[in-house]
């Protein structure tokens, strides 16, 4: 990366930093571009440099946090001794609940769009993670076994496990998160049951 590219990268990366930090601490509604810039010193002719407007940061932001939940995930899953596909997407399931009962605000961010996310082709320039759907399909390509739809099984799955963990992390309601994870996880396993072309 040339020393422009890094000086780009850096203006941006404190862009997102800054709405990243007014979103989780005022909401999207009640965060103004003007106090995104001034959060991070910079001028407002910055900011749309990188992006059109405040929902744009918006998306980009929870694309990118949910790519990164996901590749925290793998990365733990590699040093971990899943064999299975089942074993390896419900310690996948497992590790994304965690990292997000561990950062409420983070939860709270991407609410409910942890699906939309996987499906986005929103990306931020500059930064090269891997997207949770390329994680999803390595592993399916690994186990050798056949899926019909494999984007609507992942999408299923995803939003059974944000949406449901979502009142779980935050509230403990209907029931906590450990008292949710054994049906859960069966749900996930009927889900990869259902899709699998035998």
């Amino acid at each position: 990366m040339s020393k422009i590219e890094e000086k780009k990268k850096n203006k941006q990366d404190a862009l997102l930093a800054s709405a990243f930090k007014l979103f989780t601490e005022k909401g999207i509604n009640n965060t103004s571009i003007s106090e995104i810039v001034k959060n991070a010193k910079m001028a407002k002719g910055t900011f749309y440099l990188y992006f059109k407007d405040k929902y744009d940061i918006r998306d980009r932001l929870i694309t990118h946090k949910a790519d990164k939940l996901f590749e925290n995930a793998n990365v733990e899953l590699e040093k971990s001794d899943c064999k299975n596909l089942e074993d390896c997407i419900l310690f996948i399931a497992d590790n994304i609940v965690e990292q997000l009962s561990n950062n409420q605000a983070l939860m709270r961010f991407i609410s409910k769009n942890l699906s939309w996310a996987m499906f986005s082709n929103i990306r931020i320039g500059q930064h090269e993670n891997q997207s949770c759907m390329d994680i999803f399909h390595e592993l399916i390509e690994k186990s050798g076994r056949q899926f019909r739809n494999e984007d609507m099984m992942m999408f299923m799955i995803v939003e059974l496990v944000n949406s449901t963990c979502y009142n779980a992390i935050l509230y403990s309601s209907p029931v906590s998160l450990e008292q949710l994870k054994p049906d859960l996880n069966e749900c996930i396993k009927g889900i990869v049951k259902q899709f699998e072309c035998i």
